[in-house]
């Protein structure tokens, strides 16, 4: 069973690597707006490894503005959509409002992948509602983002196409065609979602307000977070002037994306117009509690920027800085702030602070309980200090949390085998050793400890 089960996964690997192979050689592009340089060259590596050429198909961007830019000129002439990973935060800016702006002007024509390490169930279902199309949480191995490349790449299948004819024969005002092409597409895929949205604005286009609303409450059953069919009712209702309806939607909205302080507003504002000023302040309270707690998260990312401008120059004031990014965060530290520990881990493990370093990793642990990152950080830390014991254990216990850990870099395996030799099970060792050269075989120090534990 085992052997059946590898071999469909074998063939469904195979089958991603295809889409993705046809897409860039049809002309396909990717792009990235990220200043994390280890995910830069994963992307790199993933797409040299299908033998695609990286410096044809593939373009970095310092930062969202030239993100944008570049799309600005590749969008139009490109025979594909563009593939963009865009880094859910660069320095002290958030990813909203170029994900907004790139999903306004361009819609289909680009496909958004948001990267970001682990967030929270509520920043997801915003994210995916300014305009992402997928998510990418790191670290990511290389056939989970081919998965996730292919997944984002549209397939030019008969659905697609009569989607994509009958959205166009809306836009063009050819209402009567549009619904006989979409009723094609009820056939190939019934209570189809997106068929359900185009039928909904149709209808709209030609005032039937009660067949919208049939569509849209269609589309919002079948579609889990319900958000696009929900944002249509909303639209449908301030359409048609049915107050109470809209704000009902509204709510439901909230419900599901409580981080969007500009609904919130929009339901304060509806409250104070009823005269409910109770329920408007509470919206309104709501609202400036989003927007302090992104205040805080930019504070704290203003005070990241400049430890890291400082860098190597003064590794005691930018340690101070790091500190102060994370008590700025206060409360509202989350799973997605683990980078600001491993920034300050590393500064202090440089300054030859180890317990320290594990000491911050373990506050790190209360955030996030269980993460196989900070459980190997610790490790390494214990190492440094000389503890091979110590570091081993917790090397095992990431290893049983994320067993392809020691794949995502060649100093993680070499790194396990240091432990495993220092504690004298030379054949794990070895086994790891063998590991971090599969991934680069030009790895200097485990080729000669390899060659130590071989003689």
């Amino acid at each position: 069973m085992s052997n059946i089960m590898r071999v469909r996964a074998e063939q469904t690997a195979k089958k991603y690597e295809r889409i993705v192979l046809d897409y860039f050689a049809e002309g396909g592009m990717a792009a990235a707006a990220t200043d994390d340089e280890s995910f830069a060259r994963m992307v790199k590596f993933t797409l040299g490894g299908l033998r695609i050429d990286v410096k044809t198909a593939f373009r970095e961007a310092s930062g969202y503005d030239a993100l944008v830019a570049f799309v600005n000129k590749a969008a139009g002439r490109a025979p594909a959509p563009l593939v963009l990973f865009v880094e859910r935060r660069i320095r002290k800016a958030a990813c909203i409002k170029p994900v907004k702006v790139l999903k306004t002007f361009y819609g289909d024509r680009v496909r958004i992948i948001v990267v970001s390490t682990e967030m929270s169930r509520d920043e997801l279902v915003l994210t995916h509602e300014i305009g992402a199309d997928s998510i990418i949480t790191k670290p990511i191995s290389a056939n989970a983002l081919i998965e996730k490349i292919a997944f984002a790449i549209k397939p030019n299948n008969q659905l697609g196409v009569l989607l994509d004819r009958a959205a166009e024969l809306i836009a063009a005002g050819d209402l009567d065609q549009a619904e006989r092409i979409t009723a094609k597409a009820f056939e190939i895929k019934p209570d189809s979602l997106k068929c359900h949205l185009l039928m909904g604005d149709a209808s709209l286009k030609r005032g039937d307000y009660a067949a919208a609303e049939k569509h849209y409450l269609a589309a919002a059953k079948a579609e889990k977070l319900f958000i696009e069919p929900l944002k249509k009712l909303v639209d449908l209702c301030r359409e048609s002037g049915e107050s109470d309806k809209r704000l009902a939607y509204l709510s439901r909205l909230d419900t599901l994306s409580p981080l969007n302080f500009e609904r919130k507003v929009e339901i304060g504002g509806m409250y104070l117009a009823s005269g409910d000023t109770d329920k408007a302040k509470t919206y309104f309270e709501e609202a400036r509690r989003v927007v302090t707690r992104v205040a805080s998260d930019m504070v704290s990312d203003s005070l990241m920027e400049i430890a890291r401008a400082i860098g190597d120059k003064d590794q005691d004031m930018a340690l101070r800085f790091v500190t102060e990014a994370i008590e700025a965060k206060g409360g509202a530290l989350g799973k997605a702030d683990l980078w600001m520990f491993n920034d300050r881990g590393i500064l202090l493990r440089r300054q030859g602070l180890w317990q320290q370093a594990v000491d911050n990793y373990r506050k790190a642990l209360e955030i996030a309980p269980g993460d196989a990152g900070l459980l190997y950080n610790i490790g390494v830390a214990h190492a440094e200090g000389r503890q091979y014991d110590i570091a081993l254990d917790h090397f095992e216990k990431a290893l049983a949390v994320d067993p392809n850990l020691a794949r995502q870099a060649p100093s993680v395996g070499y790194n396990i085998a240091t432990a495993y030799h220092r504690c004298r099970n030379l054949a794990e060792a070895r086994k790891y050793l063998h590991i971090s050269l599969e991934i680069d075989p030009g790895y200097e120090a485990a080729r000669r400890l390899l060659e130590h534990l071989t003689e």
